[in-house]
């Protein structure tokens, strides 16, 4: 078994960079404790493709794991193992290379796999994996110059509340005082928030490996919380505008701290599923301040005013009068990135209408990747556009 089915990028999370338990399992140690924790891994990619799950719950009749978002569609009981006293495991063969959101449910109850990574999806904290792809691997740990991750926090007027946000500066920052970057907003989908595009999305080592090979611009990458919740006078609370604050609060802020290049032509942003709708709100609702944005995985909708269906206030804009010509469109857009998997539901937006704006020289990008509506389709999507980005 090579190296690269260890990787600490397939296993890391917020709560552990480096599972140690790797080494135990390699060495077929299944007995040594230390403390409450246990040596077995929960999950390892194999060789073949396939990976094994392995769960502790001693005393349970039926364990089972199923996945969320397409591509592990089918729900797996796992057996007692012959050789781990009180361990269930499985080994799935069907499933595809990539990032799975997964659920466990210890005779019918949904829990959470301590030995697992943890991450926030679907509104909730839950467990994910991450099998070593070999068609994909610019979201790996490598050895190459690494970026630094901060987490700043600010001040929303808009909101009434402290904001964080994450943020990426590529390793030429610390050594180059005197460059300035262009810089990427990107943002998460419903029911995830800011931890997302480094946990899940890991686009802190896309963007290291990238820049390694010389594949992109260096740039600054900003990930904010994608919903303006304020609150009601009764204690509830309600979803605004967040390009209010990303563009009015988050750039200003961003701008006076970092090294950027404050202008609209190095300022783009991005966001999948839902996040989409925060994307196009920010980027055309303020061309003033962006030139380019990313719609991976959403409609290719830019009127939802005259077409809305129910009354969230984050869902109305009208964006259709930046098509009235391409000479328009393509003063105040310098790259519209749509991108999504082959196998999402939909499809999300009909590849001959955007195949038409491009046939007519708008500055478009539409972009397929393999898969489902998750972050191995995500993360490409990231890597397609970050090549293109800024060398305008």
């Amino acid at each position: 078994m090579t190296n690269i089915y260890r990787d600490q990028s397939l296993y890391e999370h917020a709560l552990c960079f480096d599972p140690i338990n790797q080494q135990r399992f390699d060495k077929g140690d299944f007995r040594t404790r230390m403390g409450d924790f246990h040596d077995v891994p929960g999950c390892m990619s194999n060789p073949d493709g396939s990976f094994t799950l392995t769960y502790f719950a001693p005393g349970a009749k039926k364990v089972q794991v199923r996945g969320i978002g397409g591509s592990m569609p089918n729900t797996y009981d796992m057996l007692p193992s012959d050789t781990m006293p009180d361990y269930f495991t499985v080994t799935i063969t069907d499933v595809p290379a990539g990032f799975h959101y997964i659920e466990f449910l210890v005779d019918g109850v949904l829990t959470i796999h301590n030995q697992l990574p943890i991450g926030y999806g679907c509104s909730y904290a839950m467990n994910f994996i991450d099998v070593y792809d070999p068609d994909f691997t610019w979201s790996m740990l490598k050895d190459v110059p690494h970026g630094t991750v901060h987490m700043e926090i600010y001040k929303s007027d808009v909101v009434g509340r402290y904001r964080n946000c994450y943020v990426y500066t590529p390793p030429s920052y610390e050594t180059e005082p005197n460059k300035r970057y262009p810089v990427f907003y990107v943002q998460h989908g419903g029911g995830e928030n800011e931890s997302g595009w480094l946990w899940q999305g890991k686009i802190n080592y896309i963007m290291d490996n990238m820049i390694a090979e010389g594949l992109c611009e260096e740039m600054i990458i900003i990930i904010n919380h994608g919903f303006n919740f304020t609150e009601n006078p009764d204690g509830t609370f309600r979803s605004g505008d967040i390009d209010k604050v990303l563009a009015l609060e988050c750039v200003p802020f961003i701008d006076k701290k970092y090294r950027t290049i404050p202008d609209r032509k190095y300022r783009a942003c991005a966001g999948l599923s839902y996040g989409t709708i925060h994307s196009r709100m920010t980027v055309m609702g303020h061309p003033d301040l962006f030139s380019a944005v990313g719609i991976w995985s959403g409609s290719f909708g830019f009127d939802t005013i005259t077409n809305a269906t129910n009354n969230n206030p984050v869902s109305k804009f009208n964006y259709t009068d930046f098509f009235q010509s391409k000479e328009y469109f393509n003063e105040r857009i310098k790259l519209m990135f749509y991108g999504c998997g082959d196998q999402e539901a939909g499809p999300m937006a009909p590849a001959e209408e955007i195949d038409s704006y491009i046939a007519k020289g708008y500055n478009i990008v539409r972009y397929v990747a393999p898969g489902f509506h998750e972050w191995s389709v995500w993360r490409r999507c990231a890597f397609e556009m970050i090549k293109l980005l800024f060398k305008w």
